[in-house]
């Protein structure tokens, strides 16, 4: 004979919980740029991120990301389309490139750091400010348990 009645639902496991988590945050990320009108940068956010504001070599840029003379490449050419890097033979060093930040470049980082923080706001009216702090700290620990 069959049981009718309701099967507990198993608790989601933590890494879906954390991809849906992440997913949200991208997501309202986003939402917040496209209401400012600023580029939605996907992969290149990283690359953007790496280059400091006298410029660094595009070699040294693909170790210090630690990806591929191509991959890094192909990033910088997408970035230098819409605008928001621009290569130079390297002063130091004429057969290399140096990539530096356009203004456009530093007003799309500073873009994406005003819609964190509307995000980051909006969790923290959700969760308030404490349990906010004790998320924070939880993850951090996931991410590096050693830093504790």
């Amino acid at each position: 004979m069959l049981d009718d009645k309701p099967q507990p639902r198993p608790k989601p496991r933590i890494g879906a919980i954390l991809d849906e988590a992440a997913s949200s945050w991208h997501a309202a990320v986003n939402r917040n740029l496209a209401q400012a009108g600023a580029p939605q940068l996907g992969a290149g956010l990283a690359v953007l991120r790496q280059i400091p504001r006298l410029g660094i070599a595009q070699t040294n840029l693909s170790e210090r990301l630690a990806l591929s003379k191509q991959a890094v490449q192909q990033s910088l050419d997408q970035l230098q389309r819409l605008g928001l890097v621009d290569r130079q033979p390297d002063p130091a060093d004429k057969r290399a490139k140096l990539v530096r930040l356009t203004d456009s470049g530093e007003t799309a980082l500073k873009a994406r750091a005003t819609a964190e923080r509307s995000v980051e706001r909006a969790i923290r009216d959700a969760l308030g400010k404490k349990s906010l702090n004790k998320l924070r700290k939880a993850l951090r620990k996931l991410a590096d348990p050693a830093a504790d």
